[in-house]
């Protein structure tokens, strides 16, 4: 049996606050899991999405989530608007295509 993080001289774990931006981010990334990619939440001052192609070591994107005025849209890195929480499998669409999973 593991024993707790105190007793290995860790802190405590700190729990992350549940964001808008981090629920859409996770909607986001199950809508990914049907095109194989990797994708993963990243905590940091505002959550992000890493997503990354598994039959390339270059094909990584890290997409965000920004409020818009009725919505919330996904951005890739460089600021390109890939899709919006009201269109989830668009966005996954595009980003699937971003790092080389679907040719559409």
């Amino acid at each position: 049996m593991a024993r707790p993080r105190h007793a290995q001289g860790l802190p405590p774990r700190t729990p992350v606050p549940r964001s808008a931006e981090r629920r859409h981010l996770s909607e986001l990334a199950a809508a990914l899991a049907s095109y194989g990619v990797w994708a993963r939440i990243i905590e940091e001052e505002a959550p992000y999405l890493r997503v990354s192609n598994p039959d390339s070591e270059y094909a990584i994107e890290e997409i965000s989530c920004e409020r818009r005025d009725h919505h919330y849209a996904f951005l890739a890195s460089f600021g390109v608007k890939l899709g919006g929480s009201d269109s989830i499998s668009m966005a996954a669409r595009q980003t699937a295509w971003l790092v080389g999973a679907t040719s559409d």
